[in-house]
């Protein structure tokens, strides 16, 4: 494992409708205010992930796999998935955490798939890659037609048997658009090995946090538990291969 002075993710400014509820909703600006301290906590996890041994897992997405929405991000999924993926596979597992919150698709394109490739060319082939990210393009959809095409560079460069949230409708307004890179999403799946998987499949809306959007603890365990089963299958099909 080589991977020196791992530096920090870039940061996004807060998006203008959630400075907007911030100032009227008191769970908005609370979930909000905590999205630097989410963001050092990873650079500190990537920092010392860096320096460890064990199979690699790569994240690659938006707020939800930093956690935002759960006052501490060690509730967040991704910690949850890496205790369980070290529980079930008795093997040491890391994970470099590439998100950013805020992070649209031309983030994952511009600035984390470079990251991941700068991993990789250092030594640090990853066993395991997650991509959750989409949401931020429907909340405002200032080039629709570029997130097609963004979308589908983005499915190109991953790697076979990559975990691949799909894209969930955020209002009736940008309803079409959800199931139009859904779609696309899908359609890769039928032409190359992705695991796909629904991260919102919650029994109850308990799991929802204070912001009335992002999980909070308990929708972070809902969604460690339905993860858990396409990452299954990835680990199982590149064991087999």
């Amino acid at each position: 494992m080589v991977v020196v002075d791992f530096a920090p993710m870039p940061r996004r400014r807060t998006g203008l409708l959630a400075r907007g509820l911030s100032v009227v909703a008191d769970g908005v600006r609370r979930v909000e205010a905590t999205r630097e301290s989410h963001a050092a906590f990873w650079d500190e996890w990537n920092r010392d992930a860096a320096k460890t041994d064990g199979p690699l897992w790569v994240v690659l997405g938006d707020s939800t796999s930093q956690g935002i929405g759960a006052p501490d991000p060690l509730d967040g999924w991704v910690p949850q998935m890496r205790d369980r993926l070290r529980n079930e596979t008795g093997e040491p597992w890391r994970v470099l955490n590439l998100s950013i919150t805020g992070a649209r698709l031309a983030d994952v394109e511009t600035i984390q798939l470079p990251r991941l490739a700068e991993i990789e060319a250092a030594g640090n082939r990853a066993q395991l890659i997650t991509h959750l990210a989409g949401a931020n393009d429907l909340m405002t959809l200032p080039r629709p037609f570029s997130l097609p095409p963004t979308l589908r560079r983005i499915l190109d460069a991953l790697p076979d048997h990559s975990v691949v949230g799909r894209i969930g409708v955020a209002s009736p307004i940008n309803s079409f658009m959800a199931r139009h890179l859904t779609g696309i999403i899908e359609s890769n799946a039928e032409q190359r090995p992705f695991h796909l998987f629904w991260p919102w499949d919650w029994p109850s809306r308990d799991g929802v946090g204070a912001d009335g959007w992002h999980p909070g603890p308990t929708g972070y365990r809902y969604m460690t538990d339905l993860i858990w089963t396409p990452i299954s299958a990835s680990l199982a099909a590149r064991g087999s291969g």
